[in-house]
């Protein structure tokens, strides 16, 4: 059994990336510099969310429209971040924008329950076989955080059972070093049936790693892991934060998986903070006021009335035929990027679920997040980050892609061109590879 922090796979910061390369950002950036250099005055490290930190600095946004990012410079992006997953419409959406701003202008929160919140739980109860019921929280470390305390709760038991590379936020109880948290390799039943003791209140799994490096889970691993979960007393929790976006009833349907508690957030919200979690009436009537003995659960902003509006009219918007679209062209870019980069003689691999995608420096596709966490230890990983935005498109550090429904087809031609050159790039810097 391993116990390595579940931390998320990072962009090296070795030096090896060219300085032509770094000079070239810089002198193609000067507003980010100056606007970051600001920032470091009055923000630890620049930056208030550490995901968008980037050596030498990030680049500095100020809007986004659709497909299209624009930065203090004035350089226009495309977009293929999408807020890591959230905004699966693409930037300002128009009808969740307008729902948002109608909430707006008769008011955003009330300290009572409001139909705009029961609307959207009675779509996520509609759309997910498994929910019968919803509890609101502020985001998807704070849903995260309810679903465990709600676990320990029904079971009386106290400790966790997570899996190396997970993300379920960054609160306890569900960090990885906690004194409530046992962790195991993904993608590994022997390791799930020898952790799972008497003492586990909830198994928290992804249906893919997603900070982890996309690794999808292995069907019948997340079948068995669920049946054990049960067998032993303990519930089943599953993320799905990230891969909601990815079925209209979440991918638990597609696996013939039916969680005892679903995890949810950021696509539901619209571009709007939100978490929920979901399960069953008997379940989720612990956290009601109504219910003696109850887990209390409260928060000022829980349920914001302008994530329920703009949720609710992006979920309506995103039904099989938009994420069959997103899916198609998820498989079209990744086949694009393997066949480029291997024109160009660098080993790469790309891991995918539904419209989300992770490159890997490594001629085969990593399993689990020790793998997928030695393949960013090139600084080819940086080098790719930085030629795609010298070529004006905006990908994340770690090689993570995530697609909208905003994207046409000029957009991912596009795209496919960015990678097609960035690989031809790098050959040309004859960066080291991890096979070299």
């Amino acid at each position: 059994m391993t116990t390595l922090p579940a931390d998320p796979p990072r962009p090296t910061r070795d030096s090896a990336v060219p300085e032509t390369l770094l000079a070239e950002y810089r002198a193609r950036t000067p507003g980010s510099a100056a606007a970051y250099q600001r920032a470091t005055a009055v923000l630890p490290g620049g930056e208030t969310r550490f995901v968008t930190y980037f050596p030498p600095y990030p680049v500095i946004l100020a809007e986004g429209h659709g497909s299209r990012l624009l930065d203090v410079d004035g350089i226009e992006y495309l977009d293929l971040v999408n807020n890591y997953t959230s905004l699966i419409h693409g930037n300002a959406y128009p009808p969740a924008m307008a729902a948002a701003a109608a909430v707006l202008a008769s008011g955003a929160v009330f300290p009572s329950p409001h139909e705009l919140q029961r609307e959207l739980a009675e779509l996520l109860v509609t759309r997910i076989p498994s929910v019968r019921r919803v509890r609101f929280t502020n985001s998807g470390t704070e849903a995260s955080v309810l679903a465990a305390r709600l676990a320990q709760r029904a079971t009386g038991r106290g400790r966790l059972l997570l899996f190396n590379g997970a993300y379920h936020g960054s609160a306890p109880p569900l960090l990885a070093d906690g004194p409530e948290v046992v962790t195991v390799p993904y993608n590994d039943i022997d390791a799930v049936r020898d952790a799972l003791t008497e003492d586990i209140a909830a198994v928290f799994t992804e249906p893919f790693l997603g900070a982890g490096g996309v690794i999808p889970g292995r069907p019948e691993f997340l079948r068995a892991t669920a049946e054990l979960a049960r067998e032993r007393g303990a519930l089943f929790v599953l993320d799905e934060v990230q891969s909601l976006r990815n079925a209209v009833g979440g991918v638990q349907t597609g696996l013939g998986l039916h969680p005892d508690l679903t995890v949810m957030g950021k696509v539901i919200g619209g571009g709007m903070p939100i978490g929920a979690i979901g399960g069953s009436e008997e379940l989720l009537r612990l956290t009601a006021a109504t219910t003696e003995r109850n887990l209390a659960h409260s928060g000022t902003f829980n349920g914001h009335l302008t994530a329920a509006a703009a949720g609710s009219v992006t979920l309506r918007h995103l039904d099989a035929p938009a994420i069959d679209r997103l899916d198609l062209a998820a498989r079209r870019l990744a086949d694009v990027i393997t066949a480029a980069s291997a024109a160009a003689g660098i080993p790469t691999t790309v891991t995918r679920a539904g419209s989300i995608l992770n490159v890997h420096f490594t001629p085969t596709a990593p399993v689990d997040a020790e793998q997928a966490r030695a393949a960013t230890t090139t600084p080819l990983l940086s080098a790719l980050h930085l030629v795609l935005l010298l070529d004006g498109v905006y990908t994340t550090p770690r090689g993570m892609i995530n697609l909208s429904t905003a994207l046409d087809a000029d957009d991912l031609d596009r795209a496919a061109r960015a990678y097609t050159h960035a690989f031809q790039r790098l050959a040309d810097m004859e960066i080291p590879t991890p096979s070299r």
